[in-house]
C-alpha cells in the first residue's frame, strides 16, 4: 500500500478514535456547546469518514482502472493539506469566523485534489476508447 494512502487510513483512525472520545465526554458531562458539537461531528465526517475514503481510495480505485496515481506528488500534497485544514475548522470555528472560513476554504481545496486526482486517475487508458 501507497504509504501516503496508509497516513490517510492512520489519520481516519486517530480522527475516529478522537472524535468517539469527544462525544463520550459530551455525553457523561453534559457538554452541549456548539464548538463541542461542531468538533465532534466535522471530526467523525472530515476526519474519520473522508480520510478513510481517501486511503481506501487511492489504494483501490486506480487498481479497478489499471492506471497507477496520475499525480503521486498531489496526493501527498492532499495529505496535509486535508490534515491541517481540518484541525484549523475544528479549532477556530466559534473563535474566528475569518480563519475558520479559510481552513474551510482550504478543506474544499483538498476535496478538489481527490477528485482531480481520482478523475484523471481512472481515466481510460489509450486502448480502451
Amino acid at each position: 500500500m501507497d504509504p501516503t494512502a496508509k497516513n490517510f487510513v492512520f489519520a481516519g483512525l486517530i480522527y475516529f478514535f478522537i472524535s468517539a472520545c469527544l462525544g463520550l465526554l459530551m455525553v457523561f458531562y453534559d457538554m452541549d456547546q456548539p464548538q463541542l458539537i461542531f468538533a465532534h461531528s466535522h471530526l467523525n465526517l472530515l476526519g474519520w469518514v473522508s480520510m478513510m475514503i481517501y486511503g481506501v481510495g487511492y489504494h483501490i480505485l486506480p487498481r479497478f482502472s489499471g492506471n497507477p496515481i496520475a499525480y503521486p506528488k498531489l496526493m501527498q500534497m492532499h495529505f496535509w493539506v486535508a490534515n491541517i485544514s481540518l484541525l484549523g475548522l475544528v479549532s477556530l470555528w466559534g473563535y474566528s469566523a475569518l480563519l475558520a472560513g479559510l481552513f474551510a476554504a482550504l478543506q474544499v481545496c483538498a476535496i478538489g485534489m481527490f477528485v482531480l486526482n481520482m478523475f484523471m486517475s481512472m481515466r481510460p487508458t489509450p486502448t480502451e476508447g
